[in-house]
């Protein structure tokens, strides 16, 4: 019996109570480190924080496929959120508030567990006095950013700066004749052997595995006319776009394409009587840090591979999840590598 067993016992058996849908998100953080999928997923000890470019991320997504539903997901703060330091002690602050219950309290009213954050943290522990810790921390700019944390329970917190970032890549995104096409962003009513869906989760199970897989998709458009699926994925990167490609492997994107083609053709296509006729398209639309945009169409040699490629890492991933084994990386947990 390994040491996770040992440590989360109860917890390892009520995730495999019910049966596990991998994500994309799921599958690359157990091909990363397996323990830190064990933590996330069978320990539920999960990070709170979101990374600044994932939430940009989700917001472009948001304004391009659902913008009606930007209120009821996000609310925009005026103004740059504090720094980085500064926002985790107020963060933890604010936990704090939810667990006393009491919506009376201001940021000021937390000045032990502000000083006990600080010495925790290491921050402006060189300043003379208690009164100069708490000073840097009570700002009129930190009270406005809590006092906003309490008025935007359960919605993601974004800044004008990204706000209006993503509003601008929006516009080059869709001033892009290439992506309005995929989209289908100029479909009319006249259009009805079109369909388009945005943001669909789907999930299926799969006859010779024991879990299934699961995803939200960006963007599916099946023509009935011309009997074609595509299925568009938006990402954002920092690079330059001649580099995404490298990106591609990097991050395991074709994992994630070949998630969404299986989750498309069992909902879609598997019970057409004429499924051979037939054809679908992966396409990455991909926008960068300047805001060029560029659609990466997958050829059908690259499916393929990635296809046969994804078989192996299924077999991967049964390793783990029949063997109950998350401690090791797959070719370290079976003794391939050798220096």
């Amino acid at each position: 019996m390994n040491l996770q067993t040992l440590i989360g016992s109860d917890e390892l058996n009520a995730f495999y109570k019910d049966k596990f849908y991998f994500s994309y998100s799921s599958i690359s953080k157990l091909l990363f480190s397996p323990a830190a999928f064990y933590n996330h997923y069978v320990l539920k000890q999960r990070e709170d924080v979101v990374a600044p470019h994932l939430v940009s991320g989700r917001v472009l997504h948001c304004l391009l496929f659902e913008p009606e539903k930007y209120d009821d997901n996000f609310i925009s703060m005026p103004g740059k959120l504090p720094t980085d330091s500064q926002k985790k002690i107020i963060d933890n602050i604010f936990r704090n508030y939810l667990v006393i219950g009491n919506n009376t309290l201001l940021l000021e009213d937390f000045q032990e567990d502000i000083l006990t954050d600080l010495l925790k943290a290491n921050l402006y522990q060189s300043l003379k006095t208690d009164l100069q810790r708490t000073e840097k921390i009570l700002t009129e700019e930190n009270k406005s950013y809590f006092n906003f944390l309490v008025k935007s329970q359960d919605k993601t917190i974004v800044d004008e700066p990204t706000l209006s970032n993503c509003k601008i890549g929006v516009e080059a995104l869709k001033s892009n004749k290439e992506v309005r096409s995929l989209l289908q962003l100029d479909k009319t009513e006249e259009d009805i052997h079109i369909e388009v869906y945005s943001e669909l989760p789907l999930q299926t199970d799969v006859d010779y595995l024991p879990f299934g897989f699961k995803g939200i998709l960006d963007n599916i458009v099946l023509d009935k006319e011309s009997k074609t699926v595509f299925i568009n994925d938006l990402k954002t990167t920092g690079k330059s776009l001649v580099d995404f490609p490298e990106s591609v492997q990097y991050y395991n994107y074709w994992v994630q394409a070949m998630v969404y083609v299986k989750l498309t053709y069992n909902k879609f296509l598997k019970d057409l009587p004429d499924i051979n006729e037939w054809n679908l398209y992966f396409t990455f639309i991909v926008i960068d840090k300047y805001n060029q945009v560029y659609p990466f169409q997958v050829s059908m040699e690259t499916m393929a591979i990635w296809q046969q490629d994804f078989e192996e890492l299924t077999d991967i991933l049964k390793y783990h999840y029949e063997n109950k084994d998350f401690t090791l990386p797959y070719e370290l947990a079976i003794g391939n590598v050798k220096l």
